[in-house]
């Protein structure tokens, strides 16, 4: 099977030699790959020269519309998804691509912004959105129209962490996201992977919420999801 790996990539300098030594040692190295550069103004470009890819120079300030740009311009039909910080396992697009067989799955997420899809999945259920989190945004997407989404959370290795003020818009989204999707109404704490990154994405929320006027309404509903939690605990150890 040959696949198209994209990786949208912005300011990655420091890091993306190693990123891109991960991918040229994979079990099952892409056939084509499409760096997309977006908004780039390290030496990002100048670190990927002499690899064979395709080069994309984009400027959405946007991940998911990076993506979705790269996408665009993939030759094959199997897509594979890969983050301009993130390391990835030797056998990682050969996990991704047994799994997706094996499935027959819309979409393989390995990790956040990693994972399988084909051309066809985003025929179908459209191309990842412009949200900041966009890819929890587009596997709800293809979740409500009836496709199917498999979660692996696969190992991986962030080389460099993204800005902390990224959170407090990924807590905006998820405000809309949860209301849209009948989710909980607030992030689980260790969500985002450090209690700073929580309490922004949490403030996120909180604005989202009070932007739409609901804020009084997700705390009742929070409430109301503690309660039944409460009690289901309360039922099974009476049954013990």
């Amino acid at each position: 099977m040959q696949i198209t790996g994209v990786m949208p990539i912005h300011n990655e300098a420091e890091v993306l030699d190693r990123v891109l030594r991960s991918v040229e040692q994979q079990t099952h190295p892409p056939e084509d790959l499409v760096l997309v550069f977006d908004r780039c103004t390290d030496r990002s470009r100048s670190v990927a020269h002499g690899r064979s890819h395709q080069e994309l120079v984009v400027e959405c300030g946007n991940t998911g519309e990076a993506v979705g740009a790269g996408i665009a311009r993939a030759r094959f039909e199997t897509l594979i998804l890969f983050d301009g910080n993130t390391e990835v396992p030797p056998t990682y697009v050969e996990d991704l691509l047994r799994v997706l067989r094996a499935t027959n799955a819309d979409l393989v997420e390995w990790h956040g912004g990693l994972m399988a899809l084909s051309k066809d999945t985003v025929a179908k259920f459209g191309p990842p959105s412009s949200k900041s989190l966009w890819t929890l945004e587009l596997f709800l997407r293809v979740k409500a129209a009836g496709g199917k989404v498999v979660h692996l959370d696969g190992p991986f290795l962030r080389l460099r962490a993204s800005p902390l003020g990224r959170n407090f818009r990924y807590g905006l989204d998820y405000a809309d996201l949860s209301w849209q999707h009948g989710l909980p109404p607030f992030f689980l704490p260790g969500t985002k992977s450090g209690w700073v990154q929580d309490i922004l994405g949490t403030a996120g929320v909180v604005a989202g919420h009070l932007r739409n006027r609901r804020l009084a309404a997700a705390f009742r509903k929070l409430l109301a999801s503690s309660i039944q939690w409460a009690w289901t605990i309360r039922r099974n150890l009476n049954k013990v």
